[in-house]
């Protein structure tokens, strides 16, 4: 055998070592750090539907599409509405995609919550694509077990490359 057979997977370790150091530095040199988007509770499953496609909305509000491009954020709600401790909740947004032609764009939400005026923490923003309509998308949020008691605001944001919307909702924490 010989002498430095054991070299190789010595020199292999510390490539992988410095690599993965490496990695972690850069994230946590973003804004925010590391896990700068699930600071305060839990987000949990993610799910989005269909309420209305683009031929009913089309005929429902008059849509030309001369007129440009929609993105409307139709609602943005917190249910329950009032919770306690350690609870999980439902954040659920609804909004409005209409485009010229009939095509998959690509849409992010960010949610962010603040309590006093202070953000406890925003989701990563939930990226997918999706045809002209009425969309509903939800997630569970499950409060933290020492979450302070008192009103807290939800932001919601929705991106495309059209444009953004934004829209608040507020839930109080018992």
């Amino acid at each position: 055998m010989r002498k430095d057979a054991y070299h190789y997977p010595v020199w292999l370790g510390l490539l992988v070592g410095m690599g993965l150091a490496l990695s972690f530095s850069a994230a946590q040199a973003q804004p925010g750090g590391l896990f700068n988007d699930f600071t305060w509770g839990f987000y949990g499953n993610s799910r989005e539907d269909s309420r209305m496609g683009r031929e009913d909305i089309i005929a429902r509000e008059g849509y030309c599409p001369t007129g440009g491009c929609v993105l409307r954020l139709d609602s943005v709600e917190v249910k329950p509405s009032r919770a306690k401790r350690g609870q999980t909740l439902l954040l659920s947004t609804t909004y409005t995609i209409l485009t010229p032609e009939q095509l998959a764009i690509p849409v992010a939400i960010t949610r962010e919550i603040f309590y006093q005026g202070k953000s406890l923490g925003r989701t990563k923003s939930i990226e997918s694509r999706r045809y002209n309509g009425t969309w509903n998308q939800e997630i569970d949020f499950t409060l933290p077990a020492d979450a302070a008691p008192g009103i807290y605001r939800l932001i919601t944001l929705i991106t495309t490359g059209y444009g953004t919307a934004q829209d608040t909702a507020e839930f109080q924490v018992d």
